[in-house]
């Protein structure tokens, strides 16, 4: 059984982070997107182990914080491929354009590619490419849950304006997601704003009306 906890760490850019914690007290991060003391001030306080930092993408707004909180605890960190350079690059990852602080790059990490599976405890977190956003925006699933970065949002979808950004990949990206939701429902845990579940999302948000 896995408890997920969001965590709005950099307030500047609203941007969720999740902390996943299992049965063991070992737990992974989707996104960090900034202030990471948070984050390890309550992995301290509460005994838990971070093992791994997944990202949905590589925008400023969702892995600011990464460096620190990789560094404090050791864990690893996963990136697609297509968009492992905007760890090391402040243009890339937009960081030049709003930052608010020195740029850190994350210079030791693991990239992942569609249908990956990543490994934790007795779960295993599947790698969904949801290109739309960025060229390596991905999806992350596990059990019932869909960790949706900027790809889908309650009743939204993320900007496709930004480089890298396509409104047709967007929307195959979004077929992707519909497909899963003939099988169950899952809860979905967006980069932006409130969670929602892909129920929800197939019958009220608009831009699965246009696909």
């Amino acid at each position: 059984m896995i408890d997920v906890t969001p965590l709005l760490l950099g307030s500047f850019f609203q941007a969720n982070c999740y902390l996943a914690v299992n049965e063991n007290r070992e737990a992974f991060a989707v996104d960090i997107g900034g202030d990471a003391d948070i984050l390890i001030r309550r992995l301290e306080r509460d005994g838990i182990t971070l093992k791994k930092i997944l990202l949905t993408h590589g925008h400023y707004d969702h892995i600011r914080g990464v460096a620190l909180a990789a560094e404090k605890t050791g864990a690893e960190v996963f990136i697609h491929e297509e968009d492992k350079v905007m760890l090391t690059s402040e243009g890339a990852s937009l960081a030049r354009f709003v930052g608010t602080d020195q740029f850190t790059p994350v210079e030791k990490f693991n990239v992942v590619k569609d249908g990956d599976i990543i490994s934790f405890g007795e779960t295993e977190i599947k790698v969904l490419h949801t290109p739309g956003h960025t060229k390596g925006s991905v999806c992350f699933i596990a059990d019932d849950m869909i960790f949706s970065g900027d790809t889908l949002f309650c009743s939204s979808i993320g900007r496709t304006d930004f480089p890298g950004g396509s409104y047709s990949e967007i929307c195959d990206s979004l077929r992707k997601l519909a497909a899963l939701g003939k099988d169950k429902d899952y809860r979905v845990f967006p980069g932006h704003n409130e969670t929602t579940t892909l129920s929800r999302e197939l019958k009220y948000n608009p831009y699965f009306g246009e696909i």
